[in-house]
Order: structure tokens, then C-alpha cells, then sequence
């Protein structure tokens, strides 16, 4: 199967804050390219947070990938680490900062 096949499953992630998660696209990379699931931390990771911020805002973009908002909008950013002088959601933080839309 391909990667794209994954986009739009339900998943139970271990210490996750929600019972149940989606796969989603990475925009950021090549969908050509392997086959599998990472945790995404849209917290401290900037593609992360740009690339579930894109799929909550555009939900005609989001619809091409079979992710519909139900998957994606009642999902906030959840707090992992803190960082001195960025807070507890340093990619949010850095891309407000420097106005990083996509």
C-alpha cells in the first residue's frame, strides 16, 4: 500500500492527551517518499504546527488529502516541554513571532 492510504486513520497514541488521533500529511515532504506514521508535535515543531493549522483552515485543502474537520478541529496544541524564553509551545511562539503562515 502507499502512504496516502494512512491519511485520515483512527489511532490510540500511548500517553496521548485525546483517545483517539488521525493521521495526517506532513505538507512539508514528499508523500512520494516511504510509507508510515510519526508523532507530530505541533507544540515545538513548527512544520508540525503550520501543517495542522493549514488542514484547520483550509478545509477544501484538507478535503483533497480525505482528512475532514472532524479530524482536525477539535485538536489543540498540547503543551510537551518547556522552553526558557519561548514557553511551553515554542513553535506556536516562533511562528506568531515571525508571522510563518505556511
Amino acid at each position: 500500500f502507499t502512504g496516502d492510504e494512512l491519511l485520515g486513520l483512527p489511532l490510540k497514541a500511548p500517553n496521548a492527551t485525546y483517545e483517539k488521533v488521525y493521521t495526517l500529511p506532513l505538507l512539508s515532504i514528499s508523500m512520494n517518499k516511504g510509507t508510515g506514521v510519526v508523532t507530530s508535535v505541533p507544540s515545538d515543531s513548527p512544520d508540525d504546527y503550520v501543517a495542522l493549522k493549514t488542514l484547520k483552515d483550509k478545509p477544501d485543502y484538507a478535503a483533497k488529502f480525505g482528512i475532514t474537520p472532524d479530524m482536525v478541529d477539535p485538536f489543540e496544541v498540547v503543551p510537551i516541554i518547556e522552553i526558557e524564553g519561548y514557553g511551553d509551545a515554542s513553535a506556536v511562539f516562533m511562528c506568531e513571532k515571525l508571522k510563518i503562515k505556511s
